[in-house]
């Protein structure tokens, strides 16, 4: 076996060519990024902005594949109880991020958003490219995710989006430049008000990148700037930040600040509920879901720390317990998936459901305010 894979491995490296590159655009920050080394940057176009509520509201939605409709239950439920509030800036990882664009443009997109996450199978994701896979850039072909995609990012959508964007509120997605091995934090509400070639091809671009689990799924190959036509390879920005938390996100002149979390995952560090498959797929699927749970963990407590940092309220939700393990991320089962949006619903009606601490930080982890 190992001299199959070993084999498979030569001629798909033999066989595949990808778009031009150069060593001058691996590491050039796309035109619509944010730095988060930047001193000055800010997530909100006006360091004096404020919403009309007073307080800044920032949600973190992380990745997690079919897990990601225990969020979407989550949103749901906090609509039903009449507590959610409108975003400032809303932040999305991998599935994260398809849900993000949503949770952003509020309470009218719920349905859409349950649909797409209590109705979805493998069949609507991706296709199992068998053998052949081992030939070309991933196991998995993600069209079908891609149709998935253009079919609920419309132009009524990107205009919204744009709308917003210009009354100062903040859409953000992440992506791994695997290139430079560098996250990229894209400000969709830029992508969406202009400056490409064709706004919709780019965001829609950006969405599939941020999904796009290596070795699963192929990169996607993005100019990171207008009239280049060099491109970066992107990937899944849960590789370098499974939750999208960063100091910039709290740089504001707001009396108050909150960050919710919505983890669409347990953060259960030990997974034994079922045994792997002796095959490529269930080994390398465990694999990542391990690495992405560990990275995760680690990434809440640095939000939470952070939270603490710039006196904003901390507050986590993640998948029960109970429910770990009950699919694999690249399993889209509706069955399942119905009982974590469940789950999600069950606690986003009950805001007691939320944590002010990380559930594994130990006493001495503890920040005091």
């Amino acid at each position: 076996m190992l001299t199959l894979v070993f084999t498979l491995s030569i001629l798909s490296s033999c066989g595949v060519t990808r778009p031009a590159e150069s060593e001058e655009i691996r590491s050039v920050l796309p035109s619509e990024a944010v730095s988060r080394f930047d001193p000055e940057a800010t997530l909100v176009s006006d360091p004096d902005y404020v919403d009309p509520d007073g307080v800044l509201n920032i949600l973190a939605l992380s990745g997690g594949g079919a897990y990601g409709a225990y969020g979407v239950g989550v949103l749901s439920g906090w609509t039903e109880s009449g507590t959610r509030p409108e975003f400032d800036v809303v932040t999305g990882v991998s599935t994260g991020a398809l849900i993000s664009v949503f949770a952003f443009l509020g309470e009218d997109y719920d349905e859409l958003l349950r649909d797409l996450y209590t109705n979805t199978s493998n069949a609507d994701i991706f296709v199992d490219k068998g053998v052949s896979g081992f030939l070309t850039e991933s196991l998995y072909d993600y069209s079908p995710l891609k149709k998935q995609i253009e079919s609920v990012i419309t132009y009524d959508v990107l205009g919204r989006i744009a709308d917003e964007h210009a009354k100062g509120r903040r859409l953000y997605v992440a992506t791994t430049n695997l290139d430079s091995s560098e996250l990229v934090i894209w400000d969709m509400g830029a992508i969406a008000s202009g400056g490409r070639t064709d706004p919709m091809l780019h965001f829609n671009k950006v969405l599939r990148a941020s999904a796009a689990v290596p070795v699963f799924f192929e990169p996607v190959y993005i100019k990171p700037q207008r009239g280049l036509q060099l491109r970066q390879a992107h990937v899944d920005g849960g590789l370098k930040a499974p939750v999208l938390v960063s100091d910039i996100l709290f740089r504001s002149n707001a009396e108050k600040k909150r960050l919710h979390i919505i983890v669409n995952d347990s953060l259960l560090e030990r997974s034994a509920t079922k045994a792997i498959e002796p095959n490529i797929q269930s080994i390398a699927g465990k694999s990542v879901s391990t690495l992405l749970r560990t990275s995760i963990v680690q990434a809440v407590y640095r939000a939470y720390v952070r939270s603490v940092l710039y006196a904003a309220d901390f507050a986590l939700t993640y998948v029960p317990d109970e429910l770990n393990d009950s699919v694999g991320s690249l399993d889209f089962d509706p069955v399942v998936m119905r009982a974590l949006f469940d789950a999600g619903r069950k606690d986003g009606l009950k805001r007691d459901r939320w944590l002010s601490v990380p559930p594994n930080v130990g006493p001495i982890e503890v920040v005091s305010q």
